[in-house]
């Protein structure tokens, strides 16, 4: 039989879901059809992927399955014909490794893997720094807010004014000032902010942190107060 001039491409030709009845019955025609080409072929029972292999002589290792193991678990088969059998190894591998079909009891472990997955971990690294270091940075914005606007404290109140927070189930009360200093366990402070981090021990905004009664006697935050 004059042989198939191959078109250019890594699978050049291929045979999909042939019936194992047809190809006991008709191997000597599906023969001429593949002559002696190399590829990849996939065995399956009905729809689902069983086994997958590959061969250099592809005629005779299908109809190898007819007698072994194989034999009573596929009904249908594909061939996969290649230009040369350079990769066929690497391509019946990485089939396997991806469809895990149950008739594959070996199941080839690749090429190694390491060098991607540092190179993943190093730059989820990266990432993780990159999420904290903004994280912080605005909760560090935040909380110096009041540190550039130091005289907004000042007059803020007429008289010695409570100021409250409950943190974590205890309440703590400090006192602001008229000349805007807020003194807290006999410590005065400047901001806010000062204030609420000797209690949360981290950087917090003092605006959002205290409460104070407004005119209408209604708690509120400090950053609302008289707005």
């Amino acid at each position: 039989m004059k042989r198939v001039k191959m078109p250019r491409g890594l699978v050049t030709q291929s045979l999909e879901h042939i019936s194992k009845e047809i190809f006991s019955k008709y191997y000597t025609l599906i023969t001429k059809i593949i002559e002696r080409y190399s590829g990849v072929y996939a065995l399956y029972d009905e729809g689902e992927l069983y086994y997958v292999g590959r061969a250099t002589q592809l005629r005779t290792r299908v109809k190898q399955h007819l007698k072994d193991r194989h034999d009573a678990s596929w009904t249908h088969f594909s061939i996969y014909l290649v230009k040369n059998d350079d990769h066929i190894g690497e391509i019946e591998s990485l089939l396997i490794r991806i469809a895990n079909p149950k008739g594959n009891s070996i199941k080839p472990k690749g090429r190694d893997s390491r060098k991607l997955h540092k190179q993943l971990e190093n730059l989820i690294k990266e990432k993780h720094k990159e999420e904290l270091g903004a994280l912080f940075s605005k909760k560090i914005i935040e909380s110096k807010s009041d540190e550039l606007h130091p005289d907004k404290l000042v007059g803020m109140v007429k008289t010695r004014t409570p100021i409250y927070h409950t943190h974590k189930g205890r309440e703590y009360k400090a006192i602001l000032t008229p000349a805007g200093s807020i003194i807290l366990k006999g410590k005065k402070y400047k901001s806010p902010s000062g204030a609420a981090m000797s209690i949360t021990k981290r950087p917090s905004n003092g605006w959002r942190f205290w409460y104070i009664r407004n005119n209408d006697r209604e708690w509120v935050r400090l950053k609302d107060y008289n707005t």
